[in-house]
């Protein structure tokens, strides 16, 4: 049964129906739909924007929960203030995916980075989450710090012409299902490298553990094998089900793990967080023993 409204000159179409993430074998969660703003099959993916009780809206590609109003912020801001505030002075970042704006909201709070660059394959998503994820980007991908780029991650990287230039990469990938493997691979890391000052830090989202344990384990082998420090932090999300999420992390010459944070830069930018804070951002690297064996 369904029935509808419009707003904005958009149908917004209520269903009596269940979403279901079958992300991985013999596990499912699901949460109910109390309307759906967006559904459409881009080029790429099919895309769906939902608002949920619980969550609030929720934004799925390919059936697979990407984020949600209430719960993304230990994701974007694991990812975006623990290599920041680790480094000595950020100017010019690099956010590999992340169409929703959600990470490019957390880059804007700090005065001191200049320039963000935002590689999105997917024009749809950035659209649809201009129009309906105002909740989660505040309006960062309009900014006009955030330079929006339409093109593969893959290929962006390996440009020559930014060699040495940006001094965070935020890797917001997907799975490696289908393209998303690209941004998985050996060469992927190296051109990475490449592109990163030779102070900069570049980090990843790389999995659930519990249940991609192949996933870490590769990705820490060839990051031990291209940059001098690497290592893992974890966050948690509760949409992305199975416990601990590992975000992975690389550089040629900063080791975070060991890093005095700036505490000056939260305080001389006003940071508000709802997950990060200092005492976070020290005990995401101390790991569980089964994860420690798996990276070990």
């Amino acid at each position: 049964m369904e029935n509808g409204k419009t707003v904005d000159n958009q149908k917004i179409i209520y269903y009596m129906k269940t979403f279901t993430e079958k992300l991985y074998t013999n596990y499912k969660q699901q949460i109910h739909i109390e309307r759906i703003f967006a559904k459409k099959i881009s080029k790429y993916q099919e895309i769906m924007i939902f608002q949920s009780k619980l969550f609030g809206k929720i934004l799925t590609l390919d059936g697979v929960i990407q984020i949600t109003e209430k719960d993304h912020h230990p994701y974007s801001e694991m990812l975006t203030h623990v290599p920041t505030l680790s480094h000595n002075q950020i100017k010019k970042v690099l956010i590999i995916g992340g169409g929703d704006g959600a990470i490019a909201h957390e880059c804007l709070k700090y005065s001191e980075i200049d320039e963000i660059t935002l590689c999105e394959i997917d024009e749809e998503v950035i659209n649809l989450s201009k129009k309906y994820l105002r909740n989660i980007n505040y309006g960062s991908l309009n900014n006009k710090k955030v330079k929006i780029l339409i093109k593969n991650a893959f290929e962006f990287v390996s440009n020559k012409n930014f060699k040495n230039y940006f001094d965070l990469i935020i890797v917001d990938r997907p799975d490696p299902i289908g393209p998303g493997k690209q941004l998985f691979r050996k060469i992927f890391y190296e051109n990475i490298k490449q592109i990163m000052k030779e102070k900069g830090i570049a980090v990843f989202q790389t999995g659930v553990p519990f249940f991609q344990k192949k996933e870490l384990k590769e990705t820490m082998i060839k990051l031990k094998s291209i940059f001098k420090h690497s290592g893992v932090y974890l966050t948690v999300i509760p949409t992305y089900t199975g416990g601990y999420m590992a975000l992975t992390w690389a550089s040629n010459k900063t080791d975070i793990k060991n890093k005095k944070i700036r505490d000056n830069l939260i305080q001389d930018n006003n940071i508000k967080t709802k997950y990060y804070n200092e005492h976070i951002h020290y005990s995401s690297f101390n790991l569980p023993e089964w994860i420690f064996k798996i990276i070990k």
